[in-house]
């Protein structure tokens, strides 16, 4: 997972998936999270979708195939469980994780739905 805190920049990987599946890790996971690293220097962070042209364009430029997901059996992998929170729109309910709920209720997100584009608010 590549992500910035503040001013640091940070790319950490699962350590159960890396040691299971090392090879694939080397070959797939570090150039897929090094891309976006990469294009975050390039482009800046927020600037450019996740997944975009130019995440692709590195990826590319890696020899790897830009793929945004992996498909690996996670049996025997240990999971950390995140709590749901409920949320509403007017066609749905909907549950966001902790993280994406806590940046709502601290005003620096929020999240549309797919269906009808209205903003979603926390159930009462």
């Amino acid at each position: 997972m590549y992500r910035v805190r503040n001013t640091q920049r940070v790319i950490r990987y699962n350590p159960w998936i890396f040691a299971k599946y090392f090879d694939d890790s080397m070959a797939v996971t570090v150039p897929h999270e090094v891309a976006h690293y990469l294009v975050d220097c390039l482009h800046g962070l927020g600037r450019v979708r996740p997944h975009g042209v130019q995440w692709r364009g590195i990826m590319n430029a890696f020899d790897v195939e830009p793929r945004a997901t992996g498909s690996f059996d996670l049996a025997g992998i240990p999971v950390r469980r995140q709590r749901r929170f409920t949320y509403r729109c007017e066609c749905s309910t909907h549950h966001l994780v902790t993280r994406r709920h806590n940046s709502v209720q601290r005003g620096e997100a929020r999240y549309r739905c797919r269906d009808c584009g209205e903003t979603l608010t926390a159930a009462s």
